[in-house]
């Protein structure tokens, strides 16, 4: 007869179930006789098990819980038990490509090297929920005590914040640094540093991502008047990033989550005049009354939750364009058929303090309105950079999406839709600034972007006909050579392109290698070799544009390398 085990010996699911453990491991006899949806786990050895993981991090978040309650409380110094167990893993990069330094010193925005000395953050970030940050720590980190130390990653990620999705007021942002009341939430100000660590090469970008992730699940403060609006650009900021490193699946998480919070705090609906009543976002415990998100406090705020909108939208569309595997997939949340948007186009951060969207503007099937009506689509004559952009966006979404509806025998009656977008996109086009006329790197980015948008659109559009129409390769060939045209723009001097160029580049070069091989393969001699040499230089315009920034971007690497296997039957 076996002797029973001594007190807290037996397996988690026995002490639960309270029955006789014979501690038999790694799998008990009852568990093996009758298996539970938990795996047989045992308190007492030396890694941790899933319980005391649990255990854990809800201990830890009771802690934060009580530091938010409690803001007048010192802070305690608090042991991370993920310490031991799964420090964060570290980023590696090809070693096929220079290093990142090396080309990082094109760009004129990578800071210098910053000090590497251990303080307490002022904002009171990394002090408790930080406490991975330890000077026991092998990784090195950063004083937030000094101006410098702070400003060198917050520098570096405002002069490419607006190709990152940033859309908050830049100003405003930075004096809520400095002011204990409004200050960003957890998870923003950590996807902020980790964008700033990930752009200048800082060693200290693999912390601040897993700070971010942390801090992500549990910043929903409703107490807090931006909360709301922290959180939405935490996820966005989290969800660019892991589209740029290659890491799609946590990129279309991070992209849901910003998608729920905008519908839900109804952002879809600023200004609309058929649902001007606010959405219930939650049911007070006290006298059960709804509780909705408060009107915004002026004209910034309120042109943040628009633009924060939009940004939302564009990162949503340019996601599924990029990583949905057939272009039928791609109508979403967002398509006409689908959520109704009201909220007007976005206007730049100036504009709302100069006060240009008056009381008497409202909205009214957005995005319907400017597929289906001909003439100008909103109070907009000229368009805003950022609505440009996300005309674009919606643009190339809408293109692709038809390209995906399209068989011989609905060719017909899809031609009206066709024509309606392909209109959008000449009219839009018609729009667009020359980009010697820009007076910032952050405009020539945008501008960039929207052209590519564009004229992946018209591919999309035209590469329906191409085995039949020499004028529909003509419209292909001729916007595939558009989205490499730079003028006197210094591509690698930009510092940073938003990670879709890397697919709207690819679309391109897929052009040229496919003109090339009709060409190779048509047996009668049509075609003058300098048009062939034309050709291939413009392939190779494309592929020299993927490889600037392939040693920094995972996505681009992938989509050079899809490239020259494509070229491989050359």
């Amino acid at each position: 007869m076996s002797r029973p085990l001594k007190r807290g010996k037996a397996c988690m699911n026995c002490r639960f179930l309270k029955i006789k453990c014979d501690g038999q491991k790694p799998i008990c006899g009852p568990c093996r006789k009758h298996p539970k949806d938990d795996e047989c786990e045992y308190s007492d050895g030396q890694a941790r098990s899933r319980t005391k993981a649990l255990e854990d991090t809800v201990a830890r978040l009771e802690a934060r819980l009580h530091e938010l309650e409690h803001p007048e409380d010192p802070t305690p110094a608090v042991h991370d038990p993920y310490m031991q167990y799964s420090p964060p893993p570290q980023l590696t990069r090809s070693s096929s490509y220079a290093s990142s330094s090396s080309f990082r010193s094109h760009s004129p925005y990578s800071p210098p090297s910053s000090p590497s000395s251990f303080g307490s953050s002022p904002l009171g970030i990394f002090d408790s929920r930080g406490s991975a940050m330890t000077p026991e720590s092998n990784t090195s980190s950063v004083d937030f005590g000094t101006v410098h130390g702070r400003d060198l990653l917050l520098q570096t990620f405002l002069r490419h914040a607006s190709g990152v999705g940033f859309f908050l007021d830049t100003k405003r942002f930075m004096q809520s640094l400095t002011e204990r009341s409004m200050r960003p939430s957890s998870a923003l100000l950590n996807a902020v540093y980790m964008w700033g660590a990930h752009l200048s090469a800082d060693p200290r970008e693999e912390r601040f991502k897993y700070q971010a992730l942390q801090c992500a699940a549990t910043d929903l403060k409703p107490a807090h008047p931006q909360s709301f609006l922290h959180t939405i650009q935490a996820e966005v900021l989290l969800s660019q990033y892991f589209f740029r490193n290659g890491n799609f699946l946590e990129a279309r998480a991070h992209t849901a989550t910003a998608v729920a919070l905008a519908l839900g705090g109804g952002l879809h609906r600023i200004r609309s005049l058929r649902h001007p009543d606010v959405p219930v976002i939650g049911i007070t415990e006290a006298n059960e009354e709804g509780v909705h998100l408060r009107a915004p406090a002026d004209a910034i705020e309120e042109g943040e939750r628009i633009n924060g909108f939009w940004a939302v939208f564009m990162l949503q569309s340019n996601l599924a364009v990029a990583l949905l595997p057939a272009a039928h997939d791609v109508s979403g949340v967002f398509e006409p058929g689908g959520m109704q948007v009201d909220t007007p186009w976005p206007l730049e951060m100036d504009d709302y303090k100069q006060g240009l969207l008056t009381s008497d503007i409202h909205g009214d099937s957005t995005v319907r309105n400017y597929l289906s009506q001909p003439g100008p689509s909103s109070y907009q004559e000229r368009p805003s950079i950022m609505a440009m952009n996300a005309r674009a966006c919606l643009l190339l979404h809408r293109a692709v999406y038809l390209h995906g509806q399209w068989t011989p025998n609905v060719a017909h009656s899809l031609s009206t839709a066709f024509d309606a977008v392909e209109l959008r996109i000449n009219t839009l086009r018609s729009q667009l600034p020359d980009l010697a006329q820009l007076d910032s790197r952050s405009a020539v980015r945008t501008i960039l972007l929207t052209r590519s948008l564009l004229n992946s659109a018209t591919i999309k559009l035209h590469s329906l006909y191409t085995e039949s129409s020499a004028a529909a390769r003509q419209h292909c060939l001729a916007a595939a050579r558009d989205m490499f045209y730079f003028g006197d723009t210094n591509l690698q001097g930009l510092g940073y392109v938003n990670a879709i160029m890397g697919t709207l580049w690819l679309t391109a070069c897929s052009v040229f290698i496919a003109e090339l091989k009709r060409m190779r393969e048509d047996a009668r001699p049509a075609h003058a070799p300098s048009e062939e040499k034309e050709i291939y230089a413009s392939l190779q315009d494309g592929l020299a544009a993927l490889s600037a920034f392939a040693r920094e971007s995972l996505l681009m690497r992938h989509q050079l390398t899809k490239a020259h296997e494509a070229m491989s039957g050359l």
